[in-house]
C-alpha cells in the first residue's frame, strides 16, 4: 500500500511556518489595498479611515517598508480627483420649452419660514379669537342676526246697515268714501255728468284673513361708538305702518320683502346716540300717536342722563323727511307765463320736526315711574287749494299735498280749483279732483306710566296718553270738510212729487263735528314685557300677560296715516275697548288674543269690532 503513493515528509514546524507567512502576506496585501483606496476615495470617506494611519500601522508591523509607504502616498496624491468648482445659484423659474425650475432651499431656511409663518398665524388668530375650538373670527362677534315672525288670523265684523225701502236708517252708514284709493289712483270726477260711483269702503260685510309678518334684521358693530342695522320686512304694499302679508291676496304667490330699516348709528358717549336713516321711532310714544310698526326717516338725537340715583332726564330730538316731490313734478299741458304749455312745478316736500323730554323716577326697588311731554310738528302736509286748473290739464300745481298714505278718519278737502269747458253746457264739463288734509297738525303729546313689580315675572302697569293738535282751526276746516259731518237728518221734501212715495223726504247733511283731541288709558297685568308694548319683548314658558284699555281719538288730533293700523278701520276718528292677553308657550314663542271694538266719533254712525289671534316667536 506504502508503495503506490507518494510519501509526505514534511514537518509540522515546517507546515506552521508556511501559514504564518502566507498570512502576514495576506494581511499586508489587504491593508495596502485599504490604504489605496483611502488616499484615491472621496473626501466624505476619507473622514471616515484615516490612510496615513493605516500606513504607520504596517510600517510598524513590518509589512511595508518607509520608502514604499512613501511611495504609496506620492501615487495617491498624483491620482487624487480635481476639488469641485463653485456653482452659481440656480436661478427659478420657467423657461421657453416649458420646464420650470425650483431653486433648492435649504432646510435651515425652510426651518425659519415655516416658525415666522407659524408665530404670525398665531398671532392673528389670538387676536380674531380662532385659534380656539368653539371660537369664532373676531368680526363675526360684533354682527348680530335677530328677527321674529308673525302668523296671524283676523276677524273684522260689522254692524248692519238699515234701510226703509232704498234709503239708509240705521245701523252702520253705507258710504264711506275711500280717499286712499281716490288720491292712489288717478283722481275722482265729481262733475254731474259722470255717473260712475266714487270708491267706498267695506262698512257691511264682515270679513276673515289670515297675515303673516316676518323680519330679518341685522346689526354690527363697527367700533366702539359706531354701528349700523339693516331689516328686511314683509308686507302687501308700501304702507308705514304695517308688515302684514295677506296669505292668498295673490293668489299664493311668492312675496315680498322691504327695505324695513337702514341705518347708521354715532354713540359719541355712553349716554348720547345720534341716527341717520330709516329707524325705528326714537320718542317714547304709545300707538295712540304712532302705530307700534311705524319707522322714521332722518336724523335723530337721544340721550339719557342719571340726575340722581332715583331720578333719569331723557329726550330726543329730530328731523325727518315725510314726503319729497318728485323732480319731475309738472304738468305736460298746462298754460305758461308765454302762452306755451307744460313746465315743472314748485316743490311741495313734507317734513316733521319733533322733541321730547322725560323723567324716570325709580321710586322704590320695586316701583318705577315715567313722564314724557313732546311738541311734533308736521310741514307741509295740509291740503293746499290750487291755482286756476283746466279741465284737461293732466297735472295741478297741488296735487302733491294729498296724502302719500292715508288709513281712516282725518277730514279731508278738495284741492283743485277747476276751469270748466266753456265749449259744454255747465255740470257737463269734467272735474277730476284729488283731497288733502284740511287741517295742519302740530301735536302736543303727554304720557305718563306707573309699574309695580310683584316679581321678576309679575307685575302691574298703568299707563296713559294724551294727544291735542295746536295746528287745527274748526271755522276754517269746517268750510272746506269734505267728510266729518253730523249724521244726516231726513227732513220733509217741500218740493215732493206726490206720484213717488220715495219723494217725501230729503236728507240733510249735519255739521260739521271733527276734532282735535285724544286719550288712552291701559291697565296691563302679568309680564309686563311680554309683547304688549312696543320694542323688543320676552317670553319664557308659562309666562302670561294680560292687558284692558279705552281709547278716544278724534278725527284730527293726530295724522290717520301713521295712527294705530289695527283700532277701527285704522287711523283715528274712533272710541272704544282694548282687551288681550298674552300666553308663553316655550322661549321666545308666545300666543295672543286681542279684542276691539270701536265706534265713529263723529260723522255718521260706524261700528266695528277686530279679532286678532297671533302666533308668533323671535330669535
Amino acid at each position: 500500500m506504502n508503495a503506490l503513493r507518494p510519501t509526505a515528509n514534511f514537518s509540522k514546524v515546517m507546515i506552521m511556518t508556511s501559514l504564518s507567512t502566507q498570512t502576514r502576506t495576506i494581511k499586508g496585501a489587504l491593508l495596502a489595498c485599504t490604504v489605496g483606496v483611502s488616499l484615491v476615495a472621496t473626501p466624505a470617506f476619507a473622514q471616515q479611515v484615516d490612510p496615513n494611519r493605516l500606513l504607520e500601522i504596517m510600517v510598524q508591523k513590518g509589512l511595508v517598508t518607509r520608502a514604499e509607504a512613501d511611495a504609496m502616498r506620492a501615487e495617491a496624491a498624483a491620482k487624487a480627483p480635481p476639488a469641485p468648482q463653485a456653482q452659481a445659484p440656480i436661478q427659478g423659474g420657467v423657461a421657453a420649452d416649458g420646464t420650470q425650475t425650483v431653486p433648492y432651499v435649504p432646510q435651515v431656511v425652510r426651518d425659519q419660514i415655516a416658525e415666522q409663518v407659524r408665530a404670525e398665524l398665531g398671532s392673528q388668530a389670538q387676536a380674531e379669537g380662532w385659534s380656539k375650538p368653539g371660537e369664532t373670527p373676531e368680526w363675526t362677534r360684533r354682527i348680530q342676526l335677530y328677527g321674529d315672525v308673525r302668523v296671524r288670523g283676523e276677524g273684522r265684523f260689522y254692524e248692519d246697515p238699515v234701510y226703509n225701502g232704498p234709503l239708509w236708517v240705521g245701523g252702520n252708514y253705507p258710504d264711506f268714501l275711500d280717499w286712499g284709493a281716490i288720491n292712489r289712483g288717478d283722481g275722482y270726477d265729481v262733475s254731474e255728468s259722470n255717473p260712475i260711483n266714487p270708491p267706498y269702503l267695506n262698512t257691511a260685510e264682515n270679513r276673515r284673513r289670515m297675515q303673516v309678518r316676518a323680519r330679518l334684521g341685522i346689526r354690527a358693530q363697527i367700533n366702539d361708538w359706531v354701528s349700523a342695522n339693516l331689516r328686511l320686512a314683509t308686507g302687501g304694499d308700501k304702507s308705514p305702518v304695517s308688515t302684514n302679508q295677506t296669505l292668498g291676496a295673490d293668489g299664493s304667490s311668492n312675496y315680498e320683502f322691504w327695505v324695513d330699516r337702514a341705518s347708521i348709528r354715532l354713540a359719541p358717549t355712553s349716554d348720547v346716540a345720534i341716527d341717520f336713516g330709516r329707524f325705528g321711532n326714537p320718542f317714547w310714544t304709545s300707538d295712540l300717536v304712532y302705530d307700534n310698526d311705524m319707522n322714521f326717516d332722518g336724523i335723530a338725537f337721544s340721550g339719557s342722563r342719571a340726575l340722581t340715583k332715583q331720578l333719569r332726564l331723557f329726550g330726543a330730538a329730530g328731523a325727518f323727511p315725510v314726503f319729497n316731490t318728485s323732480f319731475n313734478f309738472g304738468s305736460r299741458n298746462a298754460p305758461t307765463v308765454d302762452g306755451g304749455g307744460g313746465g315743472a312745478f314748485a316743490s311741495k316736500d313734507k317734513y316733521l320736526f319733533a322733541v321730547q323730554t322725560g323723567l324716570e323716577f325709580q321710586l322704590a326697588e320695586n316701583q318705577r315711574a315715567r313722564i314724557a311731554g313732546g311738541y311734533l310738528r308736521y310741514d307741509g302736509v295740509q291740503g293746499e287749494f290750487s291755482s286756476p286748473c283746466r279741465w284737461d290739464q293732466d297735472v295741478c300745481d297741488t296735487d302733491a299735498t294729498r296724502p302719500a298714505f292715508q288709513q281712516f278718519g282725518n277730514t279731508m278737502m278738495a284741492l283743485r280749483q277747476i276751469s270748466p269747458d266753456p265749449s259744454v253746457p255747465p255740470g257737463a264739463s269734467p272735474e277730476v279732483q284729488y283731497f288733502g288734509l284740511a287741517s295742519k297738525f302740530e301735536l302736543l303729546n303727554l304720557r305718563g306710566q306707573f309699574e309695580y313689580s310683584l316679581s321678576d315675572r309679575i307685575g302691574v302697569r298703568v299707563d296713559g296718553d294724551f294727544v291735542k293738535n295746536l295746528g287745527f282751526d274748526r271755522s276754517a276746516i269746517a268750510a272746506l270738510a269734505q267728510n266729518n259731518q253730523a249724521p244726516e237728518v231726513l227732513m220733509p221734501n217741500p218740493d215732493q212729487d206726490p206720484a213717488d212715495p220715495n219723494d217725501n223726504f230729503i236728507r240733510q247733511q249735519g255739521a260739521y263735528d271733527g276734532g282735535d283731541t285724544g286719550w288712552q288709558a291701559r291697565l296691563t297685568v302679568g309680564r309686563l314685557d311680554l309683547g304688549f308694548a312696543e320694542g323688543a319683548w320676552v317670553a319664557e314658558r308659562g309666562d302670561w300677560a294680560a292687558h284692558i284699555g279705552y281709547r278716544h281719538i278724534e278725527s284730527d288730533a293726530v295724522i290717520d296715516g301713521f295712527a294705530d293700523s289695527d283700532f277701527g278701520l285704522g287711523g283715528t276718528n274712533a272710541k272704544g275697548w282694548i282687551a288681550g292677553a298674552n300666553y308663553g308657550i316655550a322661549r321666545n314663542t308666545l300666543i295672543g288674543l286681542r279684542w276691539m271694538s270701536t265706534d265713529e266719533v263723529a260723522g255718521p254712525p260706524l261700528s266695528v269690532d277686530r279679532l286678532f289671534i297671533d302666533l308668533q316667536t323671535r330669535f
